[in-house]
């Protein structure tokens, strides 16, 4: 584990904004903080008002953030497919804007991922060279994402998975080999050493959720994980940053 302690991790999962179900500070202060003690060289972030609230105003304020911490903390964009109109120009603006990765949150923002509007959005950031996270909590999800994205060229990363449909996850993974997961859920006892015995370590992303979970509840299991130091590198910073270049 020693090797592994500090290397400057990138992290795919971060929150900044004001979170509503909960008092949590998720001020860029509280991140950056959470980033210097854990040797996180770059975080990729969401803004909350962006899921919760309003998606272009809260893709604006990501910018703001991000502008004002220096190249720390780089901008997530995300969309809502229930607001139809306008999808397409917001998507294609925030990719002039530099932004490298989108977000989706159907659990959160109470949508399906087998839904044909979200089929056409991931259709149409696999055109624009867009990859993307969206959540995948439920049995059963991991199912439909893969038949959504089953051709595309661009990386796919779910996130917010748990223990009850990894085995699930883990079979669409083998058929659609663009898709990869984040660590954030990952806790429990040799999930990390099945995902890298079914897939490789190449397609298991780092993510903490961070400042809305626990960085220690990601970091220390695979720290203390049986993978080599070479896979945990991989984890932890290289298949993120080959992703977006971070």
């Amino acid at each position: 584990m020693a090797t592994t302690e500090r290397i400057p991790i990138v992290d795919c999962d971060t929150w900044v904004g004001f979170y509503p179900f909960q008092d949590i500070d998720l001020t860029p202060a509280t991140l950056t903080g959470i980033m210097r003690r854990f040797n996180v060289a770059r975080a990729i972030f969401v803004h909350t008002t962006a899921v919760f609230f309003d998606p272009k105003v809260g893709n604006d304020m990501a910018i703001m953030v991000a502008r004002e911490n220096g190249g720390l903390l780089l901008p997530a964009a995300t969309v809502n497919p229930l607001f139809y109109r306008g999808l397409a120009k917001e998507v294609e603006k925030r990719k002039e804007q530099g932004f490298r990765l989108f977000r989706f949150f159907p659990r959160l923002q109470s949508w399906l991922p087998r839904s044909a509007v979200f089929k056409d959005l991931a259709n149409f950031l696999n055109g624009l060279g867009l990859p993307f996270l969206i959540e995948c909590p439920f049995s059963g999800w991991a199912t439909d994402i893969g038949q959504v994205v089953a051709g595309l060229s661009v990386p796919v990363v779910l996130t917010g998975t748990a223990e009850d449909n990894l085995a699930e996850i883990l079979s669409v993974m083998k058929e659609i080999t663009n898709l990869h997961l984040s660590t954030q859920g990952l806790d429990h006892p040799g999930a990390l050493e099945e995902v890298v015995a079914e897939v490789g370590p190449g397609r298991l992303i780092f993510g903490s959720g961070a400042p809305i979970h626990y960085f220690q509840s990601s970091l220390m299991p695979l720290l203390h994980s049986d993978l080599s130091d070479e896979a945990k590198t991989l984890v932890l910073v290289e298949n993120l940053r080959r992703i977006v270049q971070a």
